[in-house]
């Protein structure tokens, strides 16, 4: 193809918000400089159009899209779109959970499969259990198990104090979710699937969850919806049964805390047997053993030392119960 008839394509493409063409134009585009030997250009456009920095992060990077993404009426973006960095190999859960979440992931990738026998792939999920054990990384895994976008919707910027703009966010957003293939995310919930029948709570909120349960009624889009709370005693009841699947996150057992040890370990010298840093660390999270390795590996580095001892994750250990317990005597 010329290089006029690829440009052409590449504007079309973007026009027409067709991200796969456009990505697909720009590649032939990379693909035709480099046979010129013109090696400089093409790495940069390649920079340019890479979804994935170079680094070692595991943090998801924001990414950009040919289609406007939802906002507020202040402008406020609705959503967020990012690259997921992670996928399911690489979360340690129970086993009943990664089981239920690899079967999402085969329902979603054999879609067309489950539709040609009128049956429809899972489209709603409901993550529950306690902070840190693993609900929004999950979702993030899934995103790039399935290699489509992981889209975090911004519920401050939903939640709008003038009457009525609230539903219509969340009409906006879902309305983006029908064009995309995305893995939307609505960390804690429960601010906007809260029990109706709880007295506390004003008539605009109760309109709100009635609003936001039909339009978990009315969708049909191509993206996957993942609603997450710590909370799950807040929701309305009329909540749940409007999610395919409900999925269940708990802490580690100490076998899955001993295989997150030695993961995290991998590129520091840990000189302590796994299983005993487990039972060191029992009771705590996922993103808590994570918070306490990460310290622990801190404190060597800045020694100007190699090796994690048994007494630095120690130190680091009790480090972690004194902010929790700072924490729940500020929230008492």
């Amino acid at each position: 193809m010329s290089r006029s008839d690829l440009l052409k394509r590449m504007l079309a493409s973007y026009q027409q918000g067709d991200d796969d063409s456009f990505r697909a134009a720009a590649g032939e585009v990379i693909d035709d400089e480099r046979r010129k030997h013109h090696r400089l250009l093409a790495d940069e456009l390649e920079t340019i159009m890479s979804t994935r920095s170079r680094g070692s992060s595991t943090e998801p990077m924001k990414l950009s899209s040919l289609r406007p993404l939802p906002t507020a009426r202040d402008d406020a973006p609705l959503v967020e779109l990012l690259s997921p960095r992670r996928d399911l190999s690489s979360q340690i859960l129970r086993p009943e959970t990664a089981r239920v979440l690899q079967d999402i992931a085969e329902e979603r990738r054999r879609g067309a499969e489950l539709r040609s026998h009128g049956l429809q792939p899972v489209r709603m999920a409901l993550f529950v259990g306690p902070p840190g054990t693993g609900k929004t990384t999950s979702a993030e895994a899934l995103a790039g198990e399935l290699g489509v976008p992981l889209a975090r919707v911004h519920v401050p910027s939903v939640v709008s104090s003038l009457l009525g703009d609230t539903a219509k966010n969340l009409a906006a957003i879902f309305d983006a979710c029908r064009e995309e293939p995305w893995v939307l995310v609505f960390d804690e919930f429960d601010a906007l699937g809260r029990e109706r029948s709880d007295a506390s709570e004003h008539g605009e909120l109760k309109r709100l969850v009635t609003t936001f349960l039909q339009l978990l009624d009315e969708y049909h889009g191509p993206a996957l919806v993942i609603a997450a709370t710590n909370h799950p005693a807040m929701l309305d009841h009329a909540v749940w049964r409007r999610f395919d699947e409900v999925v269940a996150f708990r802490n580690p057992t100490q076998k899955e805390t001993e295989r997150q040890v030695r993961r995290l370990f991998r590129r520091m010298q840990l000189d302590a047997q796994p299983v005993e840093v487990a039972r060191t660390l029992r009771g705590l999270s996922q993103a808590e053993v994570e918070m306490v390795c990460q310290s622990a590996m801190k404190r060597v580095v800045l020694r100007g030392e190699q090796v994690v001892g048994e007494a630095d994750i120690a130190a680091s250990a009790r480090r972690m119960q004194e902010r929790t317990s700072t924490i729940r005597s500020f929230r008492a």
